[in-house]
């Protein structure tokens, strides 16, 4: 047999084993068959079940005692907590809002005591990348023995169903594929994208608006959830009678989307009418947010609405996200596996004008 087929059986003989050990075949604490059993119950030979005991052995799930079996190791956990991962993926996460949501849940740790958090957080611009994303698979499938992973990304079919195959519960956070197919066994936790952008236009009818104009960065355009969200977005304004322009902003990445706006902004705020209502949708531009990029008494009857995260220095309006729903279905999820499969949440967003500027209050 050749030595890839060997190294091929030997990761199957682990990552079987660790299911089951998983599972509760094996508790903790309690020893395993003998290599003899093993190899019979997996069809291969006792040096493959070895070599997976080794494997194992590594990712400290087992312990060999000499001259006695091999045992499944004990786990302590301060008040029995569950040990859960978070694994969250991709450009400039800080201003995500489900990143936002797990990372509260995380510095809640002492009111959340039956869980323990940890994460790992890749964001770079280079997230995406396919290369990139097995690279960090093969790290989780090493990861060990753990109760439960979050994973923030957004992936099509074929790279959900290769998460879905880690040794350990996964609960994808985010959004469908494109195909609108959510992979056999997968788990996943969606916000209301489409209400984002609606909860904009409402605010934009309640207050009596001329226009809403909508500054957004056209890659996401391209995933099915944001084409349903500006399709939902278009009707409501038609409906309503509201006045929508769209003003796509591009970039390779959200760091150069938020400066080509910034590039823009001045001509783009000088073109509006009186009474329009300017909003930026997966544009990140603290200048925008401040209010220095675009000066309120510069442009007199013109007002601004950011869609990122607030921060300190916002002092335009924004959009208040309340997490404590989405907070509550993650808990839901990690405690009852038998859980609807996918489940979407709303944010119940909010605008909140800092500074009570013209355009109406919150």
């Amino acid at each position: 047999m050749r030595k890839n087929e060997n190294l091929t059986l030997t990761r199957r003989a682990a990552s079987r084993l660790e299911k089951q050990i998983y599972r509760g075949v094996y508790p903790p604490d309690s020893p395993l068959p003998s290599t003899r059993k093993l190899a019979e119950e997996f069809q291969v030979s006792q040096r493959i079940i070895l070599r997976a005991l080794d494997i194992l052995e590594k990712k400290d799930i087992l312990v060999r005692q000499e001259r006695k079996k091999v045992y499944v190791k004990s786990r302590s956990f301060a008040d029995n907590a569950r040990e859960i991962l978070f694994f969250a993926f991709g450009d400039h996460l800080g201003e995500h809002g489900i990143y936002q949501t797990v990372n509260r849940m995380i510095l809640q740790v002492g009111k959340q005591h039956k869980f323990d958090f940890f994460s790992r957080v890749i964001s770079s611009a280079d997230a995406l990348s396919e290369t990139r994303l097995d690279h960090e698979l093969a790290r989780l499938e090493n990861l060990g023995f753990i109760d439960c992973a979050l994973v923030y990304c957004f992936m099509n079919e074929r790279q959900m169903e290769k998460f879905a195959k880690l040794p350990y519960p996964v609960i994808f956070i985010g959004e469908l594929p494109d195909s609108g197919v959510l992979p056999d066994g997968v788990r996943l936790i969606s916000p209301n994208s489409a209400d984002l952008l609606l909860s904009a236009a409402r605010y934009a009818v309640r207050n009596h608006y001329s226009r809403l104009a909508l500054a957004y960065w056209t890659i996401p355009v391209r995933h099915r959830y944001e084409k349903i969200a500006f399709e939902r977005l278009d009707q409501f304004c038609k409906t309503r009678k509201l006045p929508l322009e769209l003003i796509p902003v591009d970039g390779r990445t959200i760091g150069e989307a938020g400066r080509n706006f910034e590039e823009r902004a001045e001509q783009i705020a000088g073109s509006l009418p009186a009474g329009a209502l300017l909003v930026t949708h997966n544009i990140h531009s603290e200048r925008f947010d401040s209010g220095e990029l675009l000066r309120p008494e510069q442009y007199p009857g013109i007002d601004f609405l950011t869609q990122s995260l607030p921060h300190d220095r916002c002092r335009i309006k924004y959009v208040q996200r309340d997490f404590s729903e989405m907070q509550r279905t993650i808990v839901k999820f990690i405690e009852d596996p038998e859980t609807v499969k996918h489940q979407i949440v709303d944010y119940q967003y909010k605008i909140i004008d800092p500074e009570n500027r013209a355009g109406g209050k919150q």
